[in-house]
């Protein structure tokens, strides 16, 4: 459960904080921070529109006091509360503040634990695009290199458990670099009919995002690696796996995708490795196992 990490967000960040700024209420709203007012830091941010701040500033003050009320939620939550129970002042510091990335990362865990995965993929992905910003959040405020990709695996696990197609190309999904941080494979939610090469409507669908996404990013050369689920025959899966990662090749190249594609399959021989696989019955494992990676040269 990810609340484990946020109790440690409070001790981290708390002596971080810059301690000087141009701005009155910025200065005012890191002290508040630092001392762990979340009422001053809300009524600092409130007022902060008529100080003398840039607009960056403004948007940073309403950041800094967004994270000072929810360090005070991961601290009741590692005494003991419940993370549910904070779910609407969570969503107020989303809608008041626009952020933290640390609030869009409790909110997916939220939408996670209520198996409403289009969302849970939504809010990681979010958490992921607002930690990478660094005008909006600063080194101070950052994920580190493991939590970064922590939050790409659980937008993707998400995406691939989703009942419908997430869009890749929703914010930041097509992106493989996050504050420096490189991440090669992406893996898609691509549906085939049962036991077939042929897509879904879903799997159009997630065909035709991926395509948009190849041609935002350009790689000069990208790696299909198909998988499947542990039904059937290995001989049979490892066939499939191949003949899915080849519908997706030439569907790509006839979207116009310029670039090199090689094909991998490796059938049912590397399973998806879900962050908590007793989240999930059999039937939702195995719609993980099957997906397509995405290589990114």
């Amino acid at each position: 459960m990810l609340m484990r990490s946020l109790a440690a967000t409070f001790f981290v960040l708390a002596g971080a904080a810059p301690a000087a700024a141009t701005c009155d209420a910025f200065k005012g709203v890191v002290e508040a921070f630092n001392a762990g007012d979340a009422q001053k830091a809300h009524s600092i941010a409130e007022t902060a529109g008529t100080a003398n701040c840039s607009a960056n500033e403004r948007t940073l003050v309403g950041r800094i006091a967004g994270l000072t009320a929810f360090n005070r939620i991961s601290t009741a939550v590692a005494g003991g509360d419940r993370l549910d129970a904070h779910r609407t002042e969570l969503e107020d510091l989303q809608k008041a503040y626009g952020g933290p990335w640390q609030v869009f990362d409790a909110l997916g865990d939220l939408a996670r634990e209520r198996k409403d995965y289009e969302a849970a993929s939504r809010f990681y992905q979010m958490a992921l695009e607002d930690g990478s910003n660094e005008t909006l959040t600063p080194e101070w405020m950052a994920p580190d290199e493991q939590y970064i990709l922590r939050l790409d695996k659980l937008a993707s696990e998400m995406r691939l458990a989703a009942p419908r197609p997430v869009q890749l190309a929703m914010r930041g999904g097509c992106k493989v670099s996050f504050r420096g941080v490189k991440i090669k494979k992406k893996s898609t939610p691509v549906r085939y009919v049962f036991g077939t090469a042929d897509f879904t409507p879903d799997g159009v669908a997630a065909a035709k995002d991926l395509s948009e996404c190849l041609k935002a990013v350009k790689p000069a050369s990208i790696t299909l690696i198909g998988h499947t689920d542990p039904v059937g025959s290995a001989a049979a899966n490892y066939k499939l796996s191949l003949a899915r990662a080849e519908t997706l090749k030439a569907y790509l190249h006839d979207a116009g995708y310029a670039g090199t594609i090689a094909t991998v399959g490796k059938g049912e021989d590397e399973p998806f490795k879900p962050d908590d696989a007793s989240a999930y019955d059999t039937e939702t494992l195995n719609q993980l196992h099957r997906r397509v990676e995405v290589d990114v040269e």
